[in-house]
């Protein structure tokens, strides 16, 4: 799924649109944020993701 459509699916409902771990992984990789997203711990891919997808939220899941 593109940026676009992941904020929007994320952002659609307080559950995150449905969206799971598969989804993140397979857009860090997608999206060149990741080689092999599956071997990383997930809030790391799930930071990144949200992030590049300029989500409203992406900050509360900063691991820093």
């Amino acid at each position: 799924m593109t940026k676009n459509e992941f904020k929007l699916r994320w952002e659609s409902n307080d559950n995150g649109g449905g969206i799971t771990f598969n989804d993140f992984a397979d857009c860090a990789e997608k999206w060149n944020l990741f080689s092999h997203p599956k071997t990383c711990e997930f809030y790391l891919i799930r930071y990144a993701v949200l992030k590049a997808a300029n989500t409203v939220d992406a900050e509360e899941y900063n691991p820093n």
